[in-house]
């Protein structure tokens, strides 16, 4: 086999490699949405702890029965909640670990505080 014929197979052969790893990585990531209520700054629902796994792509979707400010740690996203309305935090869980979602209130000009406790904690698993 020439040289140049031999180069064109190892690539080829390379780049279905590559093409296969992506769409089983791809395969196994999820598309999850979890809902909350918030009602006196606190969330309804018992669960206080969201499982997800590296790569899935999360949407909190956030009702509440006064206007809030949350923010999500770890990935920096902050949301204002009216009620009446959701309000969507959506990442890929690409960070692992475990981040918490707090209420921010103001603290003052300027400045902002965090609530006592997070109304949530995302844990992101490899």
């Amino acid at each position: 086999m020439p040289c140049s014929a031999m180069f064109r197979a190892c690539l080829v052969g390379t780049a279905l490699v590559w093409a296969t790893r992506v769409t089983i990585i791809g395969a196994s990531a999820a598309e999850l949405t979890f809902d909350f209520r918030i009602e006196r700054g606190r969330i309804t629902e018992s669960a206080q702890v969201v499982r997800v796994k590296q790569g899935d792509v999360v949407r909190l979707r956030w009702s509440t029965d006064r206007p809030i400010v949350l923010h999500l740690h770890g990935y920096d996203i902050e949301r204002k909640v009216e009620p009446g309305t959701f309000g969507l935090m959506e990442f890929a869980a690409n960070i692992i670990g475990r981040f918490p979602v707090e209420v921010h209130g103001s603290a003052g000009p300027g400045g902002h505080s965090h609530g006592e406790a997070p109304l949530v904690r995302i844990e992101v698993y490899p």
